[in-house]
Order: C-alpha cells, then sequence, then structure tokens
C-alpha cells in the first residue's frame, strides 16, 4: 500500500520501521516476506537492510532510500516557522547556505513576496515593483537579518540567474544608494561592486549578472575603484576580466591615479604600497604572468617589494624559480636582483641551472641541507628543481617547522611528476605533518586530488583516508600485515578510531566495516564526546553499518 510522506515523518521512526520489517522477514514471516516481494526491490541474496531501505522508499513513492530521506530533509523545512526561512533566504549570499535558501523558495515560493528584501533576493520583478509603487521609500530602507537596503540583497545574492539587473534598475530608479556598504567585522567596507564580483577569501561565485550589475551600479555612482573587489580578484583565479572591467571604468571616469596612491588607497599588507604594486605582488607570488604584464602595462613598478615580506618581486620570482616573470619583469624595467649566497642556490636550483648551483655548492656544501629547498620546489610542483636537488643532495624527508614534508607539498601542488620523483627517492609516504595531524593521503582527500590519491593509495597504510575512501582490497592488505591498525587511535578526537571513519556510501560503509571487524577493530571504542562507532554510523544514516557492527558487539 502506498504511503505518503507528511511534515510529521520522521526519519528516525522510518529507520526504526526498517529494522522491525527486517527482523521478521529474518524470523520467518511470510507477511513481511510478501511485502518485501511486493514492493518491486530486486533482492540478490538473503535480504539486507538496504533491500528493506529501498522497499520503504519505494512504497513511499521515492526511487531510493537517498531520495526518500531527501524528501524528509524538505519537509524538516516545511517545519521550520516562518521567520526562519525568511532568515536563511536572506542570509543565503553572505554568511548561509545558498543550497537550503533555494530549496525553501522552491517549496515555499510566498517567501519571495513578503517583503521587498526577499522579493529582491528572489527576482521577483513584479513583487519589488508592487512595493515601490505603494512606498518609493522602501528602495532606502534597511532590514532583514544584515540590516541591508534591498539592492545589496540583489548584489549579495544567488538565487536569481535572470532578474538581479531589471531589479537593481528599479531600486535605483527609486533612489537605493549605489554607494552602500557594510563593515565585514575587521573594518573592511563591503561596497555592492564586491558583492556582484564575489571571490575572495571564500572564493564566492560572482552574481550570475555580475558584469553588467557592475555597469550598471557604475553608471548609478558607484565607484569603480573598489579596494576590497580589487584584493579578492587577486588571491583567485588568475585572468585579468574584472581588473579590466574595473579599470575601463576608472578610465571613463579620469580617476585611475586613484590605483597609483599608496596613501588614500592601500588594499592591504605591512607596507605603505599603491594598489597596483600591491597587485603586482599578489601576481608575482602565485605567478600570474597575465595579471602581472597587464599591471606593469597600467604603472606597476617593476622593483616594488612585495606587500607581505618586503622582498623584490624580481628576487621573490628567481627565488620561486619563476623564469619567465623575471624576464616579464626585467622587459619593463625591473633592476635584476643580484642573489648571493643560500638565495643565489635556491635560485639557480629552481630555474634549473645545475652549473650555477654545482658552483656555490662547491663553494659551501651546507647549501643543500636546508629543507627549504625541496619544499618550495615540490610546492611550485616543479619536478626538474627537484630531480637536481635530489642529484645534490638534497634529503628528501626534510620538513619545516610544522612537519610538513615535500611529499606534502607535491600533493598539494597536484603534480604527479613531483609525488613521483620524491616517493621514488624515498619519501616517507605516510609521515604526519603537526598542524592538522594529516599525511600526504589525507591532504589529497582533503584539497581534492583524486590522481594523487590514486597514486598514494596503494602505497599508504593511513587508515582513516583508506576506510573514507573505501578502499576494501587496499585496507585488507594492510591489515592482514598489520590488524593491531584497526584499532589505531588517534586521542582527543572525534574519529578516534578507523571504524568513525566510514565511507559515506552505505554498500561501501558496510563493506569496509566488516573488514575492519574482522581484523579485530573494536566498535565499542569511545570518542572524546563518549560516542561509539556505532552511534557515529547511526549519526550518518550508515544503518546497515551500524547493524553490522552492533551484530559483533552481540557476538562478542
Amino acid at each position: 500500500m502506498r504511503r505518503t510522506l507528511t511534515p510529521k515523518t520522521n526519519l528516525d521512526t522510518l529507520r526504526k520501521d526498517a529494522k522491525r520489517w527486517l527482523k521478521a522477514i529474518r524470523a520467518g514471516d511470510d507477511a513481511a516476506i510478501a511485502r518485501l516481494r511486493e514492493s518491486g526491490v530486486k533482492l540478490s541474496g538473503d535480504p539486507a537492510l538496504r533491500d528493506v531501505h529501498q522497499a520503504l522508499a519505494l512504497d513511499y513513492g521515492c526511487e531510493s532510500w537517498i531520495a526518500l530521506k531527501a524528501a524528509i530533509a524538505d519537509l524538516a523545512l516545511d517545519r521550520q516557522s516562518y521567520a526562519e526561512r525568511l532568515d536563511q533566504v536572506l542570509r543565503h549570499g553572505w554568511d548561509g547556505d545558498p543550497a537550503v535558501a533555494r530549496r525553501i523558495v522552491d517549496r515555499h515560493p510566498v517567501v519571495a513576496r513578503d517583503n521587498i528584501f526577499t522579493a529582491a533576493t528572489c527576482g521577483d520583478v513584479e513583487e519589488v515593483e508592487r512595493r515601490l509603487a505603494r512606498d518609493p521609500g522602501a528602495a532606502v530602507a534597511e532590514g532583514g537579518p544584515k540590516n541591508w537596503t534591498a539592492l545589496a540583497y540583489v548584489a549579495y545574492g544567488r538565487l536569481d540567474p535572470t532578474n538581479g539587473v531589471a531589479i537593481a534598475r528599479l531600486l535605483l530608479a527609486a533612489g537605493a544608494d549605489p554607494n552602500f556598504s557594510f563593515n565585514d567585522g575587521w573594518d573592511n567596507a563591503f561596497t555592492l561592486v564586491t558583492g556582484a564580483i564575489g571571490l575572495g577569501e571564500g572564493a564566492k561565485p560572482s552574481h550570475p549578472q555580475a558584469a553588467e550589475l557592475v555597469d550598471l551600479l557604475v553608471a548609478a555612482g558607484a565607484s569603480p575603484f573598489d579596494t576590497q573587489a580589487l584584493y579578492n580578484i587577486s588571491i583567485v583565479g588568475h585572468d585579468v576580466y574584472w581588473y579590466d572591467l574595473l579599470w575601463r571604468h576608472c578610465e571613463a571616469q579620469g580617476i585611475t591615479e586613484r590605483w597609483r596612491d599608496a596613501v588614500s588607497y592601500r588594499i592591504g599588507g605591512n607596507r605603505p604600497l599603491n594598489p597596483l604594486d600591491y597587485l603586482l605582488g599578489n601576481a608575482v607570488g602565485q605567478n600570474h604572468l597575465a595579471r602581472a604584464e597587464w599591471l606593469l602595462v597600467r604603472g606597476a613598478n617593476p622593483d616594488t617589494p612585495h606587500a607581505y615580506t618586503g622582498q623584490p618581486v624580481h628576487a621573490l620570482a628567481q627565488l620561486s624559480g619563476f623564469v619567465d616573470m623575471a624576464a616579464l619583469l626585467e622587459r619593463h624595467g625591473a633592476m635584476p636582483v643580484a642573489l648571493s649566497g643560500a638565495q643565489a642556490f635556491r635560485a639557480a636550483c629552481l630555474r634549473g641551472d645545475e652549473a650555477s648551483a654545482r658552483t656555490l655548492l662547491a663553494g659551501d656544501p651546507r647549501l643543500v641541507t636546508s629543507p627549504a629547498l625541496l619544499l618550495a620546489a615540490a610546492e611550485f610542483g616543479n619536478a626538474p628543481a627537484i630531480t637536481l636537488l635530489l642529484s645534490l643532495g638534497a634529503e628528501v624527508s626534510g620538513c619545516d617547522h610544522e612537519g610538513i614534508t615535500p611529499l606534502h607539498r607535491a600533493v598539494q601542488s597536484g603534480s604527479l611528476e613531483a609525488a613521483n620523483l620524491l616517493i621514488a627517492a624515498g619519501a616517507e609516504i605516510d609521515r604526519r605533518e603537526r598542524k592538522w595531524n594529516g599525511t600526504p593521503l589525507s591532504w589529497a582527500v582533503v584539497l581534492g586530488r583524486p590522481r594523487m590519491v590514486d597514486l598514494l593509495a596503494p602505497l599508504s597504510r593511513d587508515m582513516w583516508p583508506l576506510v573514507h575512501l573505501g578502499l576494501t582490497q587496499r585496507l585488507d592488505a594492510v591489515l592482514s600485515v598489520e590488524p593491531e591498525l584497526a584499532n589505531r587511535a588517534r586521542v582527543n578526537d572525534d574519529t578516534p578510531t578507523p571504524l568513525f571513519n566510514l565511507p559515506d556510501d552505505e554498500d561501501q560503509a558496510v563493506d569496509v566495516a566488516r573488514i575492519l571487524l574482522r581484523h579485530g577493530a573494536d566498535p565499542r571504542m569511545r570518542n572524546k564526546s563518549g560516542q561509539t562507532a556505532i552511534d557515529a554510523a547511526r549519526r550518518r544514516d550508515l544503518d546497515e553499518a551500524a547493524e553490522v557492527m552492533e551484530g559483533w558487539r552481540h557476538d562478542g
């Protein structure tokens, strides 16, 4: 019999229903067995909890247990108060969740018509028109959880891909302030232009109509010279699109001199640099040649110090092995910085100049002992420099003050060639750094480097990423030799043993749990919050894996 989800449907209750159903099936209950067969679930062997979950999902008209959980999550939104929904929708562009906000609007479209702020956020042109016709002062009013104007909710919103510019035009015509800004809590002014462009340290996406919106705001009086926007642009991406757009607007207004003003328009850093020079330092440090050339053409000083290190950018380019960048700076008039000693040796190695490196090393054999050299080469993914340094005697296991090794940095760079060279030279595969207690494999997982995972996983004995990735064959091979790793504990951790770190996929979680249990893993061990691995699995909706562990406990 088809069942209907309601706002009162509870996932925990459905889990218990599924367990009771499975228990009845295993006890030989004819009605329970017939119900499973009639559900249409395709069985391969004895029924398991995943089969009952699938049958229960079909009972509720959902194609899978995952779909059923998503439907229940939507219903959970329905249980929120109206005020809570409004708050989440209006916060999504700054400190909220756009996906949740979008689901709320999809399920409760009335939210978009609650006030002018929600209408602006959700792209409801007609509602904005109606409210402005009734009260033109609404265009300058501030409100909502952020105490922004409606125009700010447009600029920082990401729910509406088509009507943002049209709504902004209506608001501006009614008197909205194009120069509205707010303090981010760190004494940085975030303007509407900043919001439309996005990017920055959170790498937020630009508004779907960002370029048109910036053009409109500038035409209405917003300043195209926006230091926060320039900072945000400089640390994400590598093209010159936004620099060029803002520059052209500044040029049209005759205010390009602000880009060269170190007194009134500093962006950041420890030194009084003008914006062009500050941005050049960021471009050089990231080896962004197109950005560096764009800035130099417009007057950036090729001899400028870096805003944070104080190092001349030409020296920075040399010490990073950025040969093309150093040449670019010289073409624009940079005075070549003459390096000596350890710096000259590092620069020679990172640019692949073996002859110079060997000459310097002959004069001071200690030069190659600094771990910073191989760390830098690995961080930049500079395989030729790694080859040279290893041939000169660099220690592959050297690390920095936080225990980060060259192999960690190679993972960060994403260079398989660099990682392979270090591994071939004897790099320790599972060395843990002290800052995050991570191995190179766990870094590859966290940083989203799938090819690096493929390289390291067959070599690693680090249980946590191997378990989370569901690599059953590798786990079985490692635990067959070292079964004690199944219970290796991390002190004061929410995931103290591998059983706490099961894969998100339920089938994989079951397979991995069985392997760990077979090799002696104890699901009764507790984390710092007093929870067992069984509790942790339940909390993640890995019910069948929890059942497997419970069965072990019962048998034990």
